[in-house]
């Protein structure tokens, strides 16, 4: 539990804007472009939270909170209960990418908006990071152990149950 929270609070610890440049499927831990702060996704991208129903065990890890925070209650959790893929346009509608961008130009804009937020004062750039990130610094606090604890639950149910079978 404290590894699983602790992955999440590195991220957010990073004290400079963070960029995230997605060139195809991302089906596990998602929520970890949700702690950045500018995404930009190729025509290829697709979220879906693949492996959690897939192994039979509780999305507690974080996805839980941040889907549903990300692109509101209602979508955050059908996304999480169906399985739902999310292509690059639909996700950039609900808010979660910021531009879709060719293949070949994705390193390159990022690499402009980067030169960008570069160019600012030092203290401007980090401190805008933190102030961006403390309600998602909250999020995480309040609702990772709770989840990771149901996920483990459920991963020790699944286990013994293969052990009973097998």
């Amino acid at each position: 539990m404290r590894e699983g929270r602790k992955v999440l609070s590195n991220i957010l610890d990073i004290e400079v804007p963070m960029i995230t440049a997605l060139n195809g499927p991302v089906l596990l831990h998602s929520e970890y472009a949700l702690l950045t702060d500018i995404v930009l996704a190729t025509p290829e991208t697709v979220f879906q939270d693949k492996p959690h129903f897939e192994f039979g065990i509780v999305p507690g890890d974080g996805v839980h909170i941040l889907w549903p925070h990300a692109i509101g209650s209602m979508r955050g959790r059908y996304f999480l209960l169906t399985r739902q893929v999310l292509d690059a346009e639909t996700a950039k509608d609900y808010g979660v990418v910021n531009e879709i961008v060719p293949a070949r130009r994705l390193l390159a804009r990022a690499h402009e908006i980067a030169d960008g937020i570069a160019a600012l004062p030092p203290l401007t750039g980090r401190y805008t990071r933190i102030a961006l990130t403390q309600q998602l610094r909250r999020l995480i606090d309040e609702g990772t152990g709770y989840g990771l604890a149901l996920e483990g639950i459920s991963a020790a149910e699944v286990a013994r149950s293969m052990a009973i079978q097998g």
